[in-house]
């Protein structure tokens, strides 16, 4: 840890988060959040390679209120859990706060629904990546590079692969030099989040980088309705997303160019014998949403079929309502898996955390939200 990493994680200060999830909420501060802090200190960090943090308040109602020190990284009791937003590493428009609605329900849940059950599970702080944007010249209403020409192109949306993990595991390198995401963590990810993710537990020589930034591995693998094969989808899409191959194929050369081998050794499903570089895990989160119209089922079949040839890790598979981005959009299905997961680190005591329904009897006396049961 270098005073300039200190310096850099200081420069953004801590804002307060309250327990705003429900209507009949008190206003109470449950957690607190840094937004947008740089992780490639000094003056070279461009505008993406930044990371949001969220920890848990902690102590008495009093003490609860009383905000972090700036310059301060608390070591919370418990775990972590990161997160890698999705958007086919192009688009502008997802980005670290995509897990917002996900980290404010997680840190309700853990500071005031939890607790009044009896069981404690072991957060310590979350923290979501942003990393550089591959070019996206046909964007609506952002493109880059700029349909201007007098523009000047942003850096931070040029990238092409290895660009991506390299920010990746540059921003979790950053946390773990402060303190966070070491040990027994949590990585999760969304759409090609859910790529990274798994790129991140790769030997990073696969990459080609000079100098690849060293980082503690999880024990745990979340990917959420995650792009697993790209060569196998733009060969052969499935049936009923055809219409999407054009698509595929121009977001897969823009961020990793046209070697199609290239694609395959980035994809978890088609990398060579990558379990062998991640002698941490323990387990693997699989989840499908049931609508969704982007990313087929077939892509968590492929990776299963290579998983069960190539790996002995245990694989949990979930499922979740509604289309592609619902779950991050509205974070509660997001909130219970990762939950879940951390359960998980702590063999001791996992738990299944399920929310139940605004409309649920025992929600609306306000008896419970949680449904708690022993793994």
């Amino acid at each position: 840890m270098t005073d300039q990493d200190w310096s850099t994680w200081a420069s953004v200060p801590w804002a307060p988060v309250t327990d705003s999830s429900t209507a009949t909420s008190s206003g109470n501060i449950i957690g607190w959040h840094k937004q947008r802090v740089p992780y490639v200190p000094g003056d070279h960090c461009l505008s993406l390679q930044t990371l949001d943090v969220w920890i848990p308040a902690s102590g008495s109602e009093t003490d609860s209120q009383i905000p972090p020190q700036t310059s301060d990284l608390p070591k919370l009791p418990g775990r972590w859990l990161v997160f890698i937003h999705g958007g086919a590493w192009r688009d502008p428009k997802v980005d670290s706060s995509s897990f917002s609605a996900a980290a404010l329900k997680i840190l309700s849940i853990v500071t005031t629904r939890i607790p009044k059950s009896g069981w404690t599970v072991p957060l310590a702080g979350m923290a979501s990546l942003n990393y550089r944007l591959s070019p996206y010249p046909t964007h609506p209403e952002d493109p880059s590079p700029p349909s201007d020409p007098g523009a000047t192109p942003d850096p931070a949306r040029q990238a092409k692969h290895p660009d991506h993990i390299q920010d990746v595991l540059t921003g979790i390198a950053f946390l773990q030099r402060l303190g966070g995401a070491l040990g027994s963590y949590l990585l999760a990810g969304h759409s090609c989040g859910a790529t990274l993710a798994f790129q991140a537990v790769m030997n990073p020589t696969r990459w080609g980088l000079e100098n690849p930034p060293v980082i503690a591995k999880p024990s745990i693998l979340l990917g959420v309705n995650g792009l697993y094969d790209l060569a196998g989808f733009i060969a052969h899409p499935p049936r009923g997303y055809e219409h999407l191959r054009m698509a595929y194929d121009e977001f897969t050369r823009a961020a990793f160019g046209d070697d199609v081998r290239v694609w395959k050794a980035a994809c978890p499903a088609t990398a060579e014998a990558w379990p062998k570089d991640w002698i941490e895990g323990k387990r693997l989160y699989l989840v499908d949403s049931e609508e969704d119209t982007l990313v087929p089922n077939d892509q968590i079949e492929a990776l299963r079929k290579f998983l069960w040839a190539n790996s002995s890790l245990p694989i949990e598979l979930r499922g979740a309502p509604g289309g592609h981005d619902e779950i991050w959009i509205k974070g509660d299905r997001l909130a219970e898996l990762c939950l879940e997961a951390v359960g998980r680190l702590d063999l001791r005591q996992g738990i299944r955390v399920e929310l139940l329904p605004e409309d649920d009897p025992y929600y609306a006396i306000g008896m419970s939200m949680l449904t708690l049961t022993p793994m």
